[in-house]
């Protein structure tokens, strides 16, 4: 095979590999890299609020996701903030002012919006943005904005409701 033949192909090679990736790279505070489809379909409800150190309406927010995180256990809750690696410090700064309690992981905007592209055809718009996974680890919505306590408790409850429904006949 002739050098440039081989260059091509392992050209392609790599260039296919580049886009067969899964588009997640999210850190742990330690440094460990896990992806989004290790933290979803557990048999649990997740819901991930996608935040930045420097983001006032995350600041004022904030409390909404400890609320709801402290009424509704049977949830796994987790934070994605956006001050990647680079910004932990920053990242760990917030996640001690506003009292965080669930779980946070550190990313960037590339990332999040090449694995909501991926998953849900949805560019990625800003912080906060909330993401919530059925039990079996589907993606069921991507809400832009703050939400509340309230409102996220009410998806869930309604999503159960119509899982829980029998099947109606085709007439």
């Amino acid at each position: 095979m002739s050098p440039i033949k081989q260059a091509l192909i392992i050209a392609l090679f790599a260039h296919g590999a580049l886009f067969s990736t899964t588009a997640s790279a999210l850190s742990e505070l330690d440094g460990k890299t896990v992806t989004f489809e290790e933290l979803v379909g557990k048999g649990k409800w997740t819901v991930m609020k996608v935040w930045a150190s420097d983001c006032r309406a995350c600041r004022a927010s904030a409390h909404h996701t400890v609320d709801f995180e402290a009424t509704n256990p049977e949830v796994d809750v987790i934070g994605i903030s956006l001050d990647d690696t680079s910004g932990k410090a920053d990242a760990e700064k917030f996640i001690d002012e506003q009292g965080l309690t669930f779980s946070n992981l550190l990313s960037n905007p590339s990332e999040v919006d090449k694995y909501l592209y991926t998953t849900a055809k949805e560019s990625f718009i800003g912080t906060p943005t909330f993401m919530v996974y059925n039990p079996q680890g589907k993606l069921l919505a991507v809400q832009p904005g703050v939400v509340t306590a309230e409102a996220l408790s009410a998806f869930i409850q309604k999503q159960q409701s119509a899982a829980e429904q029998p099947a109606q006949p085709a007439s």
